[in-house]
């Protein structure tokens, strides 16, 4: 389950709920204050004063909690929505519908290269802009070209490796194999060919090799990344590890 859309779903019913009972204890106090009011008149006269409690119910109808709740709750899930969730990270695709910021970046980028295409960090910024919009075939090509240009760098390498092993619809091809052993060969800790090894063997139920390279990962002291997320991913495959082994 998503443990963000949890936490949401959580928040809110705390917040309806509190919203629900501050407006019964409402209707209950101005209830009492109406009696109150109705007592001490009739007191007074001979006549009963009958009180017109059409006011009173309108403000006491439940009309008005419950959309207040309903406009709370289509809000927050219109900005889930559009936010987008943490669930998929590992879930590569093609996208053919790219996100026009995404469009807008790519648009320079070739502009740029086209002026400078000897520009090392033209052709890296463009291929990670084709990274980003699912464009894998078009990012491989870029970082062949860059490659080309500085030759066998293990982390282009495992970049590269990774657009090839999504643009293949999730798979290793001998090309694709071949570079990841160039790389691993070049750096044997590298951070995307080890991320996509390890993403590889968790989602194929292989959670043993996934630790295996993740531990290895963690070796790295050249290439900035998340420890911690690392060291997460871990113990969330030995628990899926242990729960396999029972």
């Amino acid at each position: 389950m998503n443990i963000l859309a949890l936490g949401i779903a959580i928040c809110l019913s705390i917040f309806i709920g509190l919203f629900w009972l501050h407006h019964s204890a409402y209707n209950r106090n101005l209830s009492s204050t109406v009696v109150k009011n109705n007592s001490r008149v009739t007191k007074g006269v001979s006549k009963a004063v009958n009180v017109e409690l059409d006011e009173f119910n309108g403000l006491a109808t439940a009309h008005y909690p419950f959309g207040m709740s309903v406009i709370v709750l289509i809000f927050s899930i219109s900005i889930y929505a559009s936010g987008g969730h943490f669930q998929g990270w590992d879930q590569g695709r093609v996208d053919d519908n790219v996100d026009y910021l995404v469009a807008a970046n790519i648009t320079k980028g070739r502009m740029q290269v086209e002026q400078q295409p000897q520009d090392e960090r033209a052709l890296m910024a463009l291929a990670q802009s084709y990274a980003e919009g699912g464009l894998y075939a078009d990012s491989v090509g870029t970082l062949t070209q860059l490659i080309s240009l500085v030759g066998n760098d293990a982390e282009l390498l495992g970049m590269k490796a990774t657009s090839m092993y999504y643009r293949d619809t999730r798979t290793f091809g001998p090309e694709t194999k071949q570079v990841i052993d160039t790389a691993l060969s070049i750096q044997s800790d590298e951070l995307h060919t080890r991320m996509l090894l390890a993403t590889d063997a968790y989602l194929n139920g292989e959670y043993a090799i996934a630790i295996e390279h993740w531990q290895i990962l963690l070796t790295n002291q050249s290439q900035p990344f998340n420890r911690q997320s690392i060291t997460n991913a871990i113990i969330k495959a030995e628990f899926q590890l242990d729960e396999v082994n029972q």
